[in-house]
């Protein structure tokens, strides 16, 4: 790795505070739970309970269900926090992909807050912090992408702004996070490229970040080769218990890398995206992610050669074995191609909404890119994707 990129003379570090990893730890879900109490919301997609027979599992417990069908808006939180203060729950514990874990990490602060969670969410409500812990809270993720089990945020949708935000605190990061490679594994193909995906952006954007430290480094470089590695052997039909252990190690760790280090561009441009569109976000940032990084490439050599994060692209390519940091755009554009990945234009997003989506991409994530990129480089980026 390159050891001339400029380092913060201090940063912080934030994780779970416990996380256990391997395969059929599922089985010790019960054992945990019951650390914080009997009384519990559970948090599910629409097949994870039945799937995994969570009711059976957690046979003993009083539990109040709440399943999350797509991506969790301000609607669905506030119902399910609401359920978990009318039933006076001691802990929330969410199974299934990101969106349900960030259904469920929201819903276990609202249950102890007045108000929706909209008037908390960054650049929506009204401005008001969390005052009081959450409910412990246990994620469980089933697939391998998002990193939520890892993370102090919550991303939720806001229909009427037709925009995705954050729900952030510290107090958010797991009690326990349960990963169990097995759960992941068997999710369907298209799941599993989408939050694989998902997962690599993560930690490519982590590393060129202007946020990374030594610590994210070290999980985001091997992080991205494991990312890499096992969506090839999906993309070719290889996936065996190997790969799904590796693309689960890799979401962990950029779960862990993108709450430490912060994203980039393509997460910036995401997030507006995905409240217009209805698009899944690792599809979303798969069909970003060549031109983004292609758009980064060209704008430092523009406007800052001697940026040390043209090194960090060099590190990457290394990494996955690709020539140069020239040809990772198409490297992994016909990765997502490979693994039957539309371009953006197949989700329904139409050169008309380019403007909106730029205007409002200027978030959290877009602060922490390689480099500021224009509105017309934005523009150009999404126009590439169609």
């Amino acid at each position: 790795m390159n050891s001339q990129f400029p380092m913060p003379t201090r940063f912080q570090f934030r994780t779970a505070a416990e996380i256990r990893f391997g395969a059929g730890e599922i089985r010790a879900l019960p054992e945990i739970v019951a650390r914080f109490g009997r009384r519990v919301l559970l948090v599910t997609g629409v097949r994870s309970a039945d799937r995994l027979d969570l009711p059976g599992r957690l046979h003993g417990f009083e539990l109040v269900h709440a399943r999350v069908d797509g991506e969790p808006d301000v609607e669905a939180v506030d119902r399910a926090a609401r359920s978990a203060r009318e039933a006076r729950c001691e802990a929330v514990v969410g199974v299934g992909g990101g969106s349900a874990l960030d259904a469920a990490k929201a819903a276990a602060a609202m249950a102890v807050h007045d108000g929706s969670v909209r008037d908390y969410l960054e650049d929506v409500g009204d401005g008001r912090s969390l005052s009081r812990p959450p409910l412990p809270f246990v994620a469980v993720p089933t697939t391998a992408g998002s990193g939520s089990e890892a993370t102090r945020n919550a991303v939720i949708r806001v229909p009427d702004r037709q925009v995705k935000r954050s729900l952030r605190h510290d107090a958010l990061l797991p009690r326990v996070a349960l990963i169990d490679p097995q759960l992941s594994g068997e999710a369907p193909r298209a799941v599993a490229a989408s939050a694989g995906l998902d997962a690599l952006t993560h930690l490519l954007e982590a590393y060129v970040s202007t946020g990374a430290h030594p610590t994210t480094d070290a999980l985001a470089v091997p992080g991205a080769r494991r990312a890499f590695d096992a969506l090839r052997a999906l993309a070719d039909g290889r996936s065996d218990a190997a790969s799904n252990d590796s693309m689960a190690l890799a979401s962990l760790w950029g779960g862990i890398a993108l709450a430490n280090a912060g994203l980039g561009a393509v997460h910036g441009l995401v997030a507006p995206l995905g409240g217009r569109c209805r698009i899944a976000h690792g599809n979303a940032c798969a069909c970003l992610l060549d031109a983004t990084l292609a758009a980064n490439l060209a704008a430092l050599r523009a406007r800052a050669p001697s940026s040390p994060a043209l090194a960090r692209y060099e590190d990457l390519a290394r990494a996955l074995g690709v020539p140069s940091a020239d040809a990772l755009p198409d490297a992994l554009g016909r990765l997502r191609r490979d693994l039957g990945v539309p371009s953006l234009g197949a989700y329904g997003v139409k050169p008309d909404d380019l403007p909106a989506i730029v205007r409002d991409s200027r978030g959290s994530s877009m602060k922490t890119n390689p480099i500021v990129l224009t509105d017309a480089e934005l523009t150009a980026v999404l126009a590439a994707s169609l």
